[in-house]
């Protein structure tokens, strides 16, 4: 069964094993790093105990963009450094260390720097990587369950009681639609719950409250769940309607959806006997940056996908219009600041002006190839075309993959973009195994890392 988008069910893909390109978790006893300053002049340093060829800085001034730049190696004082002008007293640094110890790369977690003399520090509430976390620390669940974290990785952008998150999903003990709460219980939602004590409201409509902040708990038990859904917002919660049977989630294509003006994202999972399945996505559009990862109980799997740390929400909007053809460039404006979405959503539907925009390469419309429905079915066929290899031999080859138009170069950048690079980006990615997708038999812990 293939996984697809607008399908409930979640599939079981090919497990990948994933390579991370900057992905590992960096141990502290790899380096000793700091600030120095002198006048108006900063310098990052970074002095290795391990087999490093190459260390990059990422940093933001005050809050400012992000800046990134391979460092010097100094041999005078055998570390490297990254020098920083027009430091004055009281200006704020943040940054993080991406570097090499042998073939494997590892990003540390965040620090910041204020120039008055304080020592430098992980920002509380928005600290580091998701790979900071060993795996030895993750809980063990009772009763099957597995243990959940959602991280802040935003950078000081949001705090701990900003970042919002809420899983819903059906219950295989009763078949009831249920949302997760704090104890680890699938509660059953309802029409009724829209308007059960905490609601939330929104231009004068009730919602449901099934939402968690970052702040609320460092873990959560998750049981066995069916066709699971964790919403991620910052800023505020969603506005998700409920009913006895299920419930109504974000429109993006609706103007006048509550969730328009939101920024948020999800993933999406199955938890069962057979153990977990689960997925990033950016089908249907991307909110912000998300790490997912997964570690089993027997401590021998241990992945993670997702964008790679090192991105930035900024970054990648300003790279998504830097890297895509002219015809994909206004995804990332439609619903700008929101969102950058699938083509789908935008000038490639019917009636677009890109409506037409793979006529000629196959015998199937743009819209049926982007959404892998109507009359294209088959899931090979489907990614061939999106990957510009259906004419070629070569669907199973990566290399081959996006050359040439037409192509899915929406679902390309993302691959570019993204951890081992496996993206979900378009409903059949997952063939040939390029999709952000984690399976494992016996799970521990479950870790989801919002990042902006």
């Amino acid at each position: 069964m293939r996984k697809k988008w607008l399908m409930p069910l979640l599939a079981l893909l090919l497990l990948i094993s994933c390579i991370l390109l900057s992905g590992s978790k960096a141990a502290a006893a790899d380096f000793t790093q700091g600030v120095s300053l002198s006048g108006t002049t900063a310098t990052l340093w970074f002095k290795s105990t391990v087999s490093t060829t190459w260390v990059d800085a990422h940093y933001k001034i005050n809050s400012g963009t992000q800046l990134n730049y391979r460092m010097t190696y100094n041999s005078s004082t055998a570390r490297y450094e990254q020098v920083v002008t027009g430091v004055a007293s009281g200006t704020l640094i943040s940054y993080f260390y991406t570097y090499n110890n042998g073939n494997p790369a590892y990003d540390t977690g965040w620090y910041t720097y204020t120039a008055n003399g304080t020592t430098p520090t992980t920002p509380p509430g928005s600290n580091g990587s998701i790979y900071s976390i060993a795996a030895s620390s993750i809980p063990t669940a009772p009763n099957g369950s597995l243990s959940l974290k959602v991280m802040n990785g935003t950078g000081g952008a949001y705090s701990d009681s900003q970042v919002y998150w809420g899983v819903l999903g059906i219950n295989p003990a009763n078949g009831k639609w249920s949302y997760l709460d704090l104890n680890g219980n699938l509660v059953p939602i309802s029409n009724a719950l829209n308007d059960a004590s905490g609601h939330l409201t929104k231009n004068g409509v009730n919602y449901a409250n099934i939402y968690h902040t970052v702040s609320q708990a460092s873990w959560v038990n998750m049981p066995k769940i069916t066709s699971g859904r964790m919403f991620l917002s910052v800023g505020t919660p969603l506005y998700i309607k409920t009913y006895d049977i299920g419930f109504a989630g974000p429109d993006i294509n609706n103007a006048s959806d509550p969730n328009r003006n939101i920024y948020f994202d999800f993933v999406e999972f199955t938890v069962d006997a057979t153990g977990y399945h689960g997925n990033t996505t950016r089908v249907d559009a991307f909110g912000f940056p998300i790490q997912h990862r997964l570690v089993s109980l027997s401590g021998s799997y241990d992945q993670t996908v997702g964008e790679l740390e090192s991105e930035t929400r900024a970054g990648i909007f300003t790279k998504y219009q830097n890297e895509v053809p002219a015809a994909f460039k206004s995804l990332a404006t439609d619903q700008a600041p929101y969102r950058i979405i699938a083509p789908i959503h935008g000038s490639f539907a019917a009636g677009g002006v890109n409506a037409n925009y793979f006529a000629g390469y196959s015998s199937y419309n743009t819209q049926d190839i982007l959404r892998c429905d109507g009359a294209l079915t088959d899931a090979a066929t489907a990614a061939a075309i999106n990957r510009h290899v259906y004419t070629t031999n070569n669907w199973n080859n990566v290399a081959y993959y996006y050359n040439a138009a037409p192509a899915n170069y929406y679902a390309k950048f993302w691959h570019d973009h993204s951890i081992s690079g496996l993206a979900y980006g378009f409903p059949y990615d997952d063939v040939n195994g390029q999709a952000a997708y984690l399976e494992v038999g016996d799970p521990k812990g479950l870790i989801i890392r919002v990042a902006w």
